[in-house]
């Protein structure tokens, strides 16, 4: 909800540029795909619970729904303006 609502205020707002919030976007989907990675549960004979695909795609639409917020706050942005 926040990986929304945050980039939407934001844009909407017109706080700040639109690539910085896409790299800040980024880097945070970086950085919790490794904290993710690095923090998988085993289970008793050592194997990994959860598979690596699954966790990237956790962080794909991480980061599309920051994108998503940004876009339609933009948007909104724009429509006020006009």
């Amino acid at each position: 909800m926040l990986a929304f609502a945050l980039p939407l205020a934001f844009g909407a707002a017109g706080v700040g540029r639109p690539r910085l919030f896409i790299v800040l976007g980024a880097a945070l989907a970086c950085t919790w795909a490794v904290a993710l990675v690095a923090g998988r549960a085993r289970d008793g004979q050592g194997h990994h619970v959860v598979p690596v695909w699954f966790l990237m795609g956790l962080v794909a639409l991480l980061y599309v729904l920051w994108c998503g917020g940004l876009w339609l706050g933009t948007r909104l942005r724009k429509a006020r303006a006009h």
